[in-house]
């Protein structure tokens, strides 16, 4: 070997050694945030945050983004006789009447499909309108407070007074306290074959719960 190739040698390993020292520290960083971030995620850093519905007292509205409600008041019986409609032995009716407002440009029905819009807002297996803190044991129902018996359509901005009745075990609420739970929503078009101008409302967060305080 000559001198100058044991120079260059030299050379080479003292900067050899000198990245190695100066690499060390930022590998043991780069390991030890791996190590943080694992844990975080373990620990449910990365889940999606749950948010608790906010409490909304009778009276108040709940405004959502295709629909406002309001829970005006609750009642309990065996029979709406105008509306042809009675609990079945071992139910009673849940009546809760509210105030509901379709923000959209396109009118709605409360239960059935209007103007090529399916709402959801009951009569579903996922419905914006859902009754909590007891069972529903039937299919929900629903008319104008002004006791019309024709299906409930909601045209875009005009309030209306609704009742909906919630067929539950005549004894539900003796232990239980029921709230009604309202779930915000958003368009999605196109899912019907007869029609790729339908629209569909889709069910998305829990945002509001109401006590159904029923009246003596």
């Amino acid at each position: 070997m000559t001198r100058t190739g044991g120079v260059v040698d030299s050379v080479r390993q003292a900067a050899f050694g000198a990245f190695s020292r100066a690499a060390v520290p930022l590998w043991a960083a780069v390991v030890a945030i791996v190590g943080l971030l694992g844990a975080f995620v373990a620990f449910g850093g990365l889940a999606p945050a749950t948010t608790q519905p906010l409490l909304v007292p009778v009276g108040s509205e709940v405004r959502t983004s295709l629909y406002t409600v309001t829970v005006m008041d609750a009642e309990v019986t065996d029979e709406v006789e105008e509306q042809y409609l009675e609990a079945e032995p071992g139910e009673t009716l849940l009546i809760v009447t509210v105030r509901l407002e379709n923000l959209s440009d396109r009118a709605v029905g409360v239960e059935g499909t209007a103007d090529q819009v399916a709402s959801r807002l009951l009569s579903s297996s996922t419905p914006l309108l859902e009754l909590s803190g007891v069972t529903v044991t039937d299919t929900a129902r629903s008319w104008r407070a002004d006791g019309s018996l024709r299906a409930v359509v909601l045209q875009p901005g005009v309030p209306a007074d609704v009742r909906i009745a919630f067929p539950v075990a005549d004894d539900a609420l003796d232990e239980h306290e029921a709230h009604l739970d309202v779930y915000d929503a958003r368009e999605q078009s196109g899912q019907v074959i007869l029609s790729s101008s339908a629209i569909t409302w889709r069910r998305t967060d829990l945002i509001a719960r109401t006590p159904v305080e029923v009246g003596p």
